[in-house]
């Protein structure tokens, strides 16, 4: 059966920016390096670049726990059991496994969802239709070096070339050059 789920600008967001070529390696490079929700760097992506601005540190922590235990235990736990069965499972056959595989996979993007529906209720603020695509670069931009500090993450300029082509997409009319440039100053 279906999961169903309200509409929300955040998942559409979070399709539109993750389906865009290049997005998905970026984001399982930094995941991988540096151990980072991909959901709650794209929240403090979509909080800036749509115009609902900087996030505090006490909206940022709320966030992070509104969803910690859910990502840890859920998330990432399927995606573990996901990633093991790729190569079959003996004693059941490739052919089966491959096919709980894709299933499991599904039920994975769907907890995902309900992850980023609970980001988005947990810090809710509306957006300046006003704010100029730069001003959005620099909150999106600063939201997620907030995020990776808390996380105590150090980034280099590969980081830096991933956020920019995850950035980019999310910001239409900002370069890859620009965007790295912000993201330099702000993690510096």
């Amino acid at each position: 059966m279906p999961v169903e789920f309200d509409d929300h600008p955040f998942w559409d967001f979070s399709l539109a920016v993750y389906g865009t070529a290049g997005v998905p390696p970026a984001c399982l490079e930094l995941q991988e390096r540096h151990g980072i929700d991909v959901n709650v760097m794209l929240f403090c992506t979509w909080t800036g670049a749509s115009g609902r601005g900087a996030m505090s540190e006490a909206e940022l922590r709320s966030a992070l726990d509104a969803v910690a235990e859910w990502n840890s235990v859920v998330v990432c736990g399927m995606r573990a059991i996901r990633r093991r069965m790729k190569e079959g499972m003996p004693p059941v056959p490739v052919e089966r496994s491959e096919a709980l595989r894709k299933v499991l996979m599904k039920l994975e993007v769907d907890c995902e969802h309900a992850e980023q529906l609970a980001l988005a209720g947990a810090v809710e603020r509306p957006t300046d239709e006003t704010m100029d695509v730069g001003r959005r670069a620099a909150d999106a931009v600063g939201n997620i070096a907030a995020y990776f500090a808390l996380r105590g993450v150090r980034t280099d300029e590969a980081d830096a070339a991933n956020l920019a082509t995850i950035l980019a997409p999310a910001l239409p009319g900002m370069d890859g050059e620009t965007l790295r440039a912000i993201w330099r100053s702000a993690a510096a």
